[in-house]
């Protein structure tokens, strides 16, 4: 419908405008790139991913059309679908800060908290994931691109995002109590830095947790969707996704004080 067409495409436009200012922003502060902690990267790679995303969903939906046939149908849902994959790096992000913000000591690779959080994590998410590319809803009624997953894959999709969104939060929660409830902690720069990096990414967790949810939830309830209401539905939380992180660090210096802050904190 031409409504819907209309929205499509302010939000594409709004979309990449976003995501084009937030690269543009994070380039100009660096000064050295080959001193840039992970996260950093992980920001990058983030934006840039949901940057090839819009640009690819536009593509499909306005100029090969998603109601064009049934092999363009199919794309959609797969496009979809790695959308929705590659969108969880969030996770990634959200355990780098965790291993930040806790003030850990132990290398990365040899923390066995952090292994869990990122690697074990992930590794359990892509299971999930195939049931939803297995259980995928591909279907072309009266010539509309009709998409969406089924229950079987739903439901542990939904359930694995909502255990992972409550235990990150809670791994923020915890370090972001310690920090308040310590009277007699001085208050340098440092400190007051690290409570400001637990507190918003605190925040971030709560959000991604209840954009993660209310998502999926609308997912299964329709059981399947117009193609061009899928696509919107992806861009939306892409671009919700991109401003989250672009908030929590927007104090970090593209993510270069939230790693001296911390090594500030623990030498105080």
């Amino acid at each position: 419908p031409l409504p819907g067409q209309i929205i499509s495409v302010m939000l594409s436009l709004t979309a990449t405008t976003v995501l084009t200012l937030f690269l543009t922003q994070r380039v100009l502060v660096i000064k050295a790139w080959n001193r840039l902690p992970p996260v950093v990267w992980l920001v990058f790679a983030i934006y840039i991913d949901s940057y090839i995303f819009v640009i690819a969903t536009a593509v499909l939906q306005h100029s090969l059309g998603v109601n064009s046939s049934y092999g363009i149908c199919e794309a959609a849902i797969i496009l979809c679908l790695v959308c929705y994959v590659t969108t969880k790096f969030i996770y990634l992000f959200l355990a780098e800060k965790a291993w930040i913000i806790r003030g850990a000591t132990t290398p990365r690779l040899k923390s066995t908290l952090y292994l869990v959080n990122s690697l074990g994590m992930l590794t359990i998410y892509i299971a999930v994931v195939i049931l939803n590319f297995v259980f995928r809803i591909t279907e072309m009624n009266n010539g509309e691109c009709i998409i969406g997953m089924r229950s079987a894959a739903m439901i542990p999709l939904i359930s694995f995002d909502t255990v992972i969104n409550v235990y990150l939060t809670i791994m923020f929660l915890i370090p972001l109590k310690k920090l308040y409830s310590y009277t007699n902690m001085a208050r340098t720069r440092a400190n007051i830095r690290l409570r400001m990096v637990a507190f918003r990414t605190f925040c971030g967790a709560v959000c991604t947790l209840v954009s993660s949810i209310v998502n999926l939830s609308v997912l299964m309830a329709l059981n399947g969707e117009p193609g061009w209401v899928c696509l919107m539905c992806c861009n939306c939380d892409i671009l919700f996704s991109a401003i989250v992180i672009q908030w929590v660090t927007s104090r970090d210096n593209a993510g270069t004080v939230s790693s001296t802050s911390s090594g500030e904190a623990r030498r105080s």
